[in-house]
């Protein structure tokens, strides 16, 4: 089984030489280049096997599957430029493609996140997973910032590791907290939104920030930085339904007594919380929820081809 690695690069020079040496047993390894400035090419050309530029894209996950075309192997890994993998990767991966490539199209990774030099373990920053290494023409990206991929074989193909004792991939996330304002914005401000205006619903927008608030606080795991974090992710919700709506045509009302603090955070369900946090420490409860929701649309497209 031929693996093929493939890195998105944007003025990465700061982390690119770690994140390349982690995946250089790849058969194949391909560095995408969106047009950097500094010494990024020029580390790549020295570990890669192939550099290909193209011109600078406000969402690089789109991009992706134009390439992932490209490449030679049965088997592709996507890694990030501020990512990196342990030593010991390659024994790994190969065996998880030995072992189940016969009944797995796709395996999600759990992911450290350091952010502001601590690593994170709770606050749903941990296990974080992402679909990363998969079986050629099985995975399609969505053109949007952080959307998990499309398994196009059915969820049942697709297997989530669980930690602790498997492959992670370890993430040079965010260097402060300015950093981190900086990159959300711009992540808000460039990415694509439904164009319908009777989809948007502010009170949706206040129900996400203050959920975000809540299950992205675990103070037992990560101290102070989670309060902060969390914060900054109900700020971040805020902020891109403003972005959402001032995209829309015509604009619907923005409700004035949807405007923060729409409710106390004494009301929220505490036993989903619970329950949601209980869950955070070993699954990925975003992707629980994809799978969740797939196998329920794999249900009703059968009876209705039945009926």
């Amino acid at each position: 089984m031929r693996i093929s690695a493939i890195v998105h690069t944007r003025n990465s020079e700061r982390t690119l030489e770690q994140a390349l040496r982690s995946v250089r047993w790849a058969d194949e390894l391909v560095v995408v280049d969106m047009s950097s400035s500094d010494r990024t090419v020029e580390i790549a050309r020295a570990v890669a096997d192939r550099v290909v530029s193209i011109p600078p894209t406000d969402r690089v996950d789109g991009v992706r599957n134009q390439f992932l075309k490209e490449l030679s192997g049965d088997w592709i890994f996507v890694l990030d430029s501020d990512e990196w993998l342990a030593i010991d990767a390659k024994g790994e991966v190969r065996r998880l493609v030995t072992e189940l490539g016969a009944r797995v199209d796709a395996f999600a990774f759990p992911r450290f996140n350091t952010i502001c030099g601590q690593v994170m373990r709770g606050g749903q920053w941990y296990p974080d997973h992402q679909i990363r290494l998969f079986r050629r023409g099985t995975v399609v990206w969505e053109d949007a910032h952080h959307r998990p991929p499309r398994v196009v074989t059915g969820p049942e193909r697709l297997l989530e590791l669980v930690p602790p004792d498997c492959l992670h991939i370890h993430h040079h996330n965010y260097e402060d907290l300015r950093e981190f304002v900086r990159r959300q914005a711009a992540y808000a401000c460039t990415d694509r939104y439904d164009e319908d205006p009777n989809s948007f619903d502010w009170a949706v927008v206040i129900e996400r920030a203050h959920r975000a608030l809540v299950l992205r606080e675990d103070r037992q795991a990560d101290g102070d930085l989670s309060h902060a974090l969390a914060l900054l992710m109900a700020w971040d919700e805020i902020v891109r339904g403003l972005v959402h709506w001032e995209s829309l045509r015509p604009r619907p009302a923005l409700e004035p007594a949807m405007a923060l603090p729409p409710r106390p955070l004494a009301t929220l369900p505490r036993a989903e919380i619970a329950v949601r946090r209980w869950l955070g420490r070993r699954h990925s409860v975003r992707f629980l929820m994809h799978r969740v929701r797939d196998r329920l649309r794999g249900v009703l497209r059968r009876l209705r081809l039945s009926s």
